[in-house]
């Protein structure tokens, strides 16, 4: 059941048009399913949608949420069990319309090479072709919680970094060994000593870490998905978070290398 339920959660992003490429959709889908206890409970189905508003909490409502996890729940249980599940049940005064329920239905299947996944043409950041473009998000998606949690915990430890590198009144040899600790303090807090920190903001609020995360790269489709089958979402988001990064990777850019002589092929701008 948890395969049906990831499945009608994904083609409910895709619906609403959440996310910017197919691994996106998969991997956030499962990252939202995926709970301790997976049962059809109005207990489960609360944390799932506390999991999809902690994703897009910018771009979806409470309302918004509740209702597309109802629609997905539905879809993988059915109405009758459903309706008996509390605050997910189906209210009488809400006249709820079956057809509206049915995502399978109402939605077709959003090819992961379909014309919604690009964004424009121009000139790949790995393989260097002129081409459709997609956009990569050099922090994936589904790594955002952590990776917000991981930030806010290491804010002071960032904003001393900054407040030290900026003080022109310190001796260069303690200014160098004070940076040097607070490196490691870093390093320690977000959990990782691999990440690229350079485009870490000087001041860590919520908006400041939605828009370095936010950061993304334009890549071909066949460059981006070699992206994904090379690293998982989680070496993206903390050792090949910068296109600089990616392409340090020596499976990476030799398939750049390759992706560089191949004909655009269906990928191509159409004149």
């Amino acid at each position: 059941m948890e395969d049906t339920f990831v499945h009608f959660l994904k083609k409910q992003l895709q619906a609403l048009n959440l996310c910017s490429s197919e691994e996106e959709y998969r991997s956030i889908a499962e990252a939202i399913a995926s709970q301790d206890v997976f049962e059809a409970s109005e207990s489960h189905l609360q944390l799932v949608t506390s999991s999809l508003l902690e994703y897009f909490e910018e771009t979806v409502s409470e309302l918004g949420a509740k209702e597309a996890i109802r629609k997905i729940a539905v879809n993988t249980w059915g109405d009758d069990v459903v309706d008996g599940l509390g605050s997910f049940g189906c209210d009488d005064d809400n006249n709820h319309d079956d057809s509206d329920d049915e995502v399978e239905d109402e939605e077709e299947d959003i090819e992961p090479e379909g014309d919604d996944y690009f964004i424009g043409k121009g000139e790949c950041e790995l393989c260097e072709r002129t081409i459709k473009l997609t956009r990569h998000h050099l922090t994936p998606k589904s790594t955002w919680p952590r990776m917000k949690k991981r930030l806010l915990n290491a804010a002071p430890t960032i904003e001393a970094m900054n407040a030290v590198r900026s003080n022109k009144s310190i001796d260069n040899d303690i200014q160098e060994e004070t940076q040097q600790v607070l490196q490691l303090k870093l390093e320690k807090a977000l959990g990782t000593a691999k990440m690229d920190l350079t485009n870490l903001p000087a001041s860590i609020t919520q908006a400041t870490i939605r828009s370095y995360l936010s950061q993304v790269c334009n890549l071909c489709r066949q460059c981006h998905s070699a992206v994904h089958r090379i690293h998982s979402e989680w070496e993206l988001a903390t050792e090949f978070n910068t296109i600089d990064r990616l392409l340090e990777c020596e499976d990476v850019r030799k398939f750049g290398m390759w992706a560089n002589k191949q004909r655009p092929g269906k990928f191509a701008i159409n004149k």
